[in-house]
C-alpha cells in the first residue's frame, strides 16, 4: 500500500471551502488518479476496521483479504479457497473413518 501512494506521488492537501478546510489530495499525473484513489480508500477502511484485515484459512494459500462480510467472520480469500479447504477437511475426516 505504501509503495503504491509512494509510486503515484499522492500527497495531502487543504483546501479552503468558505470558511471551512476541507483535506484533499494531489496526484501530479492524471494517469495515476485511479491507483491513487483506490490505495487512498483501502487506506481509509483498514485504519477505520484495523480487524477486518486478514490471513487466507486454506493452507496452500497466503493471500490477504480485506474482510467486508456483514458479520466480520470471513476466513478465506475467495471462494475457490474456501471450497479446497472444505474439500480437504471432507476426505481426511472420510480417510479417518475408513471409508
Amino acid at each position: 500500500m505504501t509503495a503504491i501512494l509512494a509510486e503515484t506521488g499522492v500527497r495531502p492537501g487543504l483546501t479552503v471551502t468558505g470558511e471551512a478546510l476541507v483535506a484533499s489530495w494531489y496526484v501530479p499525473r492524471e494517469r495515476d488518479a485511479l491507483l491513487a484513489a483506490a490505495a487512498l480508500a483501502v487506506r481509509e477502511h483498514l485504519a477505520a476496521h484495523p480487524d477486518r484485515l486478514g490471513v487466507c484459512h486454506d493452507r496452500h494459500c497466503a493471500d490477504v483479504y480485506v474482510d467486508a462480510s456483514p458479520a466480520g467472520h470471513r476466513r478465506f480469500c475467495s471462494l475457490t479457497c474456501q471450497n479446497r479447504s472444505r474439500v480437504a477437511s471432507f476426505r481426511e475426516r472420510k480417510r479417518q473413518a475408513g471409508g
